[in-house]
Parts: structure tokens; C-alpha cells; sequence
């Protein structure tokens, strides 16, 4: 089956875009699902893409006729429906039953609580926690950056793909988000001064709440992008949407560890309804994509030294 797609997608029916650069599409192809932002081809390109489509051979495809109708058969014979023995996803359950006004319990309920969760008592090792979590979950989603880079924007570098978007923000737009949350002068790979930490410190109480629901929002951005933003058509976004997801989980366990903090200092926890939620099926697919996984890693920097600064700071007294 190698041999039989390699000679389909020959380099002069499918051409690379090792070397991309920009073209002027034609009408048509200004709202294609997945036309790249730097790249000589999209998926407009049917001509290009219908070649490049993996070869399965009409026996093969009998075959799986054949089976499919085989365990239908035994599913009605066994009273059950295609529909029951395929359940979706229990997250996807959850989301079809509830109303725009309720959370999703990925990012409402962090820690799977029972319905009367333990109080914690807070003490300077759950903000070191938090800080390490963090830390650990920005390398592990900073590994894949050039992969993301080149596979939904054609760039061969992800820090190369970083100035196009440096002026165009995602986290920092939502009303109820605080300067404090993620200030304007943190940018990626650069700490905030201590001196503006210390300013922070001094009044941590007050802005906690609202960079507890602009974690949840992250979570929520990603879980979006792993659902709706990628395609299920295209083979190689699968490991890519497999990494966003695994990140989204990484973020879960951060958004945990801030839950104890933040019941462990009796702190106001606001839901984010999915009504808030911005609906990525309504959005620029992979302009969005990129502005959420930017934040993600640039939030887990600046909460990985807010909660360590924390921790320097509570450990003392």
C-alpha cells in the first residue's frame, strides 16, 4: 500500500511546502476550512488533494462493507441499535444536556469533587505546587510548538510565526480579565520584573479570582481546538490534536492545584458558562488556534512565577 501512495502523491502532483510563500487565492478559497496562512497549497486545492488521498483498493472497501454489515446484524439481532452501542464520549453527553447558562465540568469541577469537596487549609507549599505544575505543563506543551507551527501555518519555526500575531491578543481581550492577569508586557519567554511582582503580591487576593477563570478559559480554548478546530479528515493533524489535548489535560491538573488555593483561602470561584465560551465553529479556525496555544504557554509562565513568588513570599512569614 506504500508503494501504491507514493506513487499517487509524486512531488509534481503534490507539491511540498518546504519553501512556502504566500499567493493571492481566488474567491473561493478565502473561506476554505483549512487554508494555511503561508503555503503555496490548500485544501482547496482538490485537484491536488484528491491525488494525495490514501489508496484503498474496491475489495478492501467491500471488505469493510461486508463486516459492517455482519456486526449490524448481530447488534439487531441483539435489540440493540448502531446508535447505543457507540456512545459518545461522556464529555460530549454532558455537553448536549446542558444549557448555555451551565459549565462544562472539565474546567467547573477540575478535581472530579464529590458534590461537598474537603476545605483545604492553605499553607506556602500549594502555591510551590501550582508553580511546579505549571512548569511542568508549559514544557510538556511547548515540545510540539514548531510541529504546530509547520502543520497549521506552514512555518518552520513557531518562534519565526511569532511576531505575525505579536499585536493581536486572545486571553487579555475578555472584559472580566485584570491587567494584573497577564500583563501587556509579558510576552513569551520573558519574566515579568520583581518589582511588578511585589505589586502583585500586595493585593494577590483580589486578582487570584479572575486568573482562576482565565485558566479555565485555557482549558476551555483547548478542549475547543482538539474537538472542532482541526480536521478529522486530514491524517496528520491526529497526533497534532492527540498533543492539544494532552495539553489540555496538563492545564486541568494546574487549574486543580489553583482550585485548593483558591478554597483554601475562601476566594469567590465564577463559573464560565458555555455561553462564554467563544464558539470556534464561528471563528477563523487556525487564526484561533494559534492565539489560544500562544496564551497557553505565555499564561503558564507568568502563573509558574506568580505562584512561585508566592510561595518565596508566604514560606518567609
Amino acid at each position: 500500500m506504500d508503494e501504491k501512495r507514493e506513487s499517487c502523491c509524486k512531488p509534481e502532483a503534490c507539491p511540498r511546502s518546504d519553501y512556502p510563500r504566500i499567493l493571492h487565492r481566488l474567491s473561493t478559497c478565502a473561506q476554505c476550512y483549512r487554508t494555511r496562512s503561508n503555503s503555496q497549497y490548500s485544501d482547496c486545492d482538490s485537484d491536488f488533494v484528491d491525488r494525495c488521498r490514501p489508496y484503498r483498493s474496491s475489495s478492501a472497501k467491500s471488505r469493510y462493507v461486508n463486516v459492517c454489515a455482519a456486526v449490524c446484524l448481530v447488534l439487531l439481532v441483539g435489540g440493540l441499535s448502531p446508535q447505543s452501542s457507540a456512545a459518545p464520549h461522556r464529555r460530549t453527553m454532558d455537553r448536549q444536556r446542558r444549557s448555555s447558562s451551565q459549565e462544562n465540568s472539565l474546567w467547573g469541577n477540575p478535581c472530579d469533587y464529590g458534590s461537598n469537596p474537603a476545605p483545604s487549609v492553605y499553607s506556602a507549599k500549594l502555591a510551590k505546587e501550582v508553580s511546579s505544575q505549571a512548569r511542568n505543563a508549559y514544557e510538556s506543551t511547548a515540545k510540539y510548538k514548531d510541529k504546530f507551527a509547520l502543520k497549521l501555518h506552514s512555518y518552520q519555526s513557531f518562534d519565526e510565526l511569532l511576531p505575525v500575531w505579536s499585536s493581536i491578543d486572545w486571553l487579555r481581550n475578555f472584559t472580566w480579565f485584570p491587567e494584573e492577569g497577564l500583563p501587556k508586557e509579558k510576552n513569551l519567554y520573558q519574566p515579568m520584573p520583581e518589582a511588578y511582582m511585589d505589586t502583585v503580591m500586595s493585593k494577590i487576593d483580589e486578582v487570584l479570582p479572575s486568573m482562576y477563570k482565565g485558566l479555565k478559559m485555557v482549558v476551555a480554548g483547548l478542549y475547543s481546538i482538539s474537538e472542532d478546530g482541526l480536521s478529522r479528515d486530514i491524517f496528520s493533524d491526529a497526533g497534532l490534536r492527540g498533543n492539544i489535548r494532552g495539553s489540555m489535560h496538563e492545564v486541568r491538573a494546574v487549574l486543580c492545584l489553583f482550585d485548593e488555593i483558591m478554597r483554601s483561602r475562601s476566594l469567590a470561584i465564577t463559573p464560565l458558562p458555555d455561553a462564554e465560551v467563544p464558539d470556534i465553529k464561528q471563528a477563523d479556525k487556525l487564526s484561533y488556534a494559534l492565539l489560544v496555544y500562544r496564551d497557553t504557554l505565555n499564561y503558564l509562565e507568568y502563573l509558574t512565577q506568580v505562584f512561585q513568588k508566592m510561595y518565596d513570599v508566604d514560606s518567609k512569614n
